[in-house]
């Protein structure tokens, strides 16, 4: 059976409102509901929703009301803040989505989905209906969750470089004569391998939140100095956003302005990069095989008073290179952190004194954050650059 399409709630009509004296019945019913026994009926509690009640899913990524899928299989629903069952019957729940498909229309509370075979957002509502108080009685309106799924595209429907109409470009072959074997992409070709799923980027997920401090549309390229809003596809690694939000952590336990933290590179496509690089020549500051092109990097300032430069962090009056240096020092806890404790999210870091994005206003140093999940060859951190850029002295990276 089709799931039945969301509807708007209507406009609720005026009420008049009189005073009364409320009976000893009254009062006793008042005083259940705030003890949280709910509606007196026929003897019994009924059901009553908590004020907390949300749509939940079984699989990481879900942020509040919206949920990053990282593939297209189908994902379990439970309606958290269900009220408990009375008189030996379950709440009525009414499921409907816009997109995608539900296993049930009504059920008590668990529900399976299915998202659509492309990218886009997917509306889920489950309605819990509440019992009236007594028979005849008007039931109360009833309550309502909703949950916005953001699905990809899956990787296979790259063709040519080009998916949904949108040219991406074509992934350079880690494994292909050409590429040096000294070359990290070489040494971990399974790492630069094409991404395995897409999002669309539009009006309908730009803006939706997908962590504490992100929106979708934060990824997309270099939003807003060159994208400005226009339709596009990205590839994002959720474990990336993971990290963000450790290091935002990190970076306030610092004593720094963490919740300031700005974006100025994250998702760039083959194409960008690679007509970049034959464009800028000895200017550009990309790698043919970045990891940005996988959804695994982004280039970060902490920014508080929002004059889209790094703020003055080391406190001397100006912004330079070496203000990067605290912010380094988080990374680099961070990093060694996920090492001792095994989780792949540990990646490179660099540091930059200034961007090679043209389009954007103004320059400014920023540090180089990813998840590739490989160390370098002796066991160590992969960092660059080697030397300072202002005075060419060598950066000791162990001791930063």
């Amino acid at each position: 059976m089709n799931p039945a399409p969301i509807r708007r709630n209507p406009a609720r009509p005026n009420r008049e409102f009189t005073f009364y004296f409320p009976t000893a019945r009254d009062l006793f019913l008042i005083f259940s509901a705030a003890l949280g026994m709910g509606v007196i009926r026929d003897g019994r509690a009924a059901a009553r929703a908590t004020p907390d009640m949300a749509i939940v899913a079984s699989l990481p990524g879900q942020y509040k009301t919206t949920l990053l899928l990282e593939n297209s299989e189908p994902v379990a629903l439970r309606l958290r803040g269900m009220p408990q069952p009375s008189g030996g019957s379950a709440p009525r729940v009414i499921w409907r989505c816009d997109r995608g498909r539900l296993e049930r229309t009504e059920s008590s509370g668990e529900n399976r989905f299915t998202p659509p075979p492309v990218s886009c957002v997917s509306t889920i509502e489950a309605e819990l209906n509440v019992s009236a108080a007594k028979p005849g009685a008007a039931a109360p309106p009833a309550a309502k969750a909703i949950l916005r799924v953001i699905s990809p595209s899956p990787g296979r429907l790259l063709k040519n470089g080009v998916i949904d109409g949108f040219t991406l470009g074509e992934y350079l072959d880690p494994r292909a004569p050409g590429v040096s074997k000294d070359s990290y992409a070489a040494k971990h070709p399974d790492k630069f391998q094409p991404p395995r799923a897409f999002y669309l980027v539009d009006d309908a997920s730009r803006d939706l939140p997908v962590s504490p401090h992100f929106k979708l549309g934060d990824f997309a390229l270099d939003y807003p100095w060159f994208s400005l809003g226009k339709r596009q596809y990205i590839a994002l690694d959720l474990g990336l956003l993971r990290k963000m939000e450790d290091l935002i952590a990190e970076f306030n336990r610092a004593g720094l302005p963490g919740d300031s933290i700005r974006i100025i590179y994250a998702f760039r496509p083959p194409a960008y990069n690679s007509s970049s690089i034959a464009k800028d020549g000895a200017e550009s500051l990309k790698a043919p095989f970045s990891v940005h092109q996988y959804g695994k990097a982004l280039d970060i300032i902490l920014d508080a008073d929002g004059d889209l430069q790094l703020d003055d962090l080391d406190g001397d009056g100006k912004v330079t290179v070496r203000d990067t240096i605290p912010m380094m020092r988080c990374v680099n806890a961070l990093d060694r952190r996920y090492r001792s404790e095994k989780i792949p999210l540990y990646g490179g870091a660099g540091l930059y004194d200034h961007h090679d994005f043209w389009e954007r206003p103004v320059q400014t140093p920023y540090v180089h954050v990813d998840v590739r999940g490989f160390l370098a060859s002796d066991g160590t951190l992969i960092r660059w650059p080697a030397q300072w850029p202002d005075t060419k002295e060598t950066i000791v990276w162990s001791k930063m």
